[in-house]
């Protein structure tokens, strides 16, 4: 569990420096659950809920979608769409959801659905970029059933084959570089970018919108748990490798003199 724990704070670190200029996302994990969720506070600030119970099992490669597809909607800004189309519809719970007329229901649904598939197709990218498998890493959806706010896992994971040849692999080499930069030490890069990925040459209320929700969602406020921030975990990840990456660094100037 630490190392899926640990692996979830390597990636949120590498695609907040990707995609958001550094600014941290806030990282929470809950035990006993297996919701997995991203919503915007009333601050502004990115979040994003990880349920142990969710990922206990999962391989690297699923690990790396999941967390992939979250900044999806992150990047995508869906949080803040939701927002829009729950107001748009007046909804405020998920009993809102089930009291829609017919029409209303089906339109809603596909606007929901909608952005699923597109955070499927953007975390797909992201997963290639990875150097994964994205289809492998997808392969927990077969167990996802239709919701409103979700299309069949299989059709989610149908769409990502059919569009697999099409997706262009997202570069990282710049964010590697620059990390590698900014810590001045490869190892220390190292213990930030997920594992199996090898950084290119370098200098050695709140908003309601909680898009991903297993099995049922919740309203933020309901959320418990442990929570790190971005930044501490950058501070805390970069001391203690720091502690181990120095020793080393040392010797190897004592050597060369």
């Amino acid at each position: 569990m630490a190392d899926h724990s640990l692996e979830v704070l390597k990636l949120s670190v590498l695609f907040d420096n990707h995609f958001f200029n550094g600014a941290p996302t806030q990282v929470h994990f809950i035990q006993n659950s297996t919701m997995v969720g991203t919503w915007v506070d009333e601050q502004g600030a990115a979040n994003l809920s990880v349920g142990l119970d969710r990922i206990q099992f999962m391989s690297s490669d699923q690990l790396a979608f999941l967390i992939a597809h979250e900044y999806g909607h992150l990047v995508l800004k869906h949080p803040q769409k939701t927002q829009e189309i729950q107001q748009q519809y007046g909804i405020v719970s998920t009993f809102d959801e089930f009291m829609l007329s017919f029409d209303a229901k089906r339109d809603y649904s596909k606007l929901m659905r909608d952005m699923e598939l597109q955070a499927d197709l953007f975390g797909a990218k992201l997963v290639l970029g990875l150097g994964r498998d994205p289809v492998s890493g997808a392969s927990f959806l077969l167990g996802e059933t239709k919701s409103i706010q979700h299309p069949e896992g299989t059709l989610r994971l149908a769409k990502i084959k059919a569009g697999e040849s099409n997706l262009i692999a997202e570069d990282f080499s710049d964010t590697f570089s620059d990390l590698a930069m900014q810590l001045s030490d490869a190892e220390v890069l190292a213990a930030l970018v997920p594992s199996d990925t090898l950084p290119v040459d370098s200098n050695d209320s709140t908003v309601k919108a909680v898009v991903e929700s297993w099995p049922v969602a919740v309203d933020v406020g309901d959320y418990a748990g442990d929570t790190l921030y971005g930044f501490e975990v950058s501070v805390l990840l970069t001391v203690a490798v720091l502690a181990c990456a120095l020793p080393r660094w040392w010797r190897r100037t004592r050597v060369g003199q």
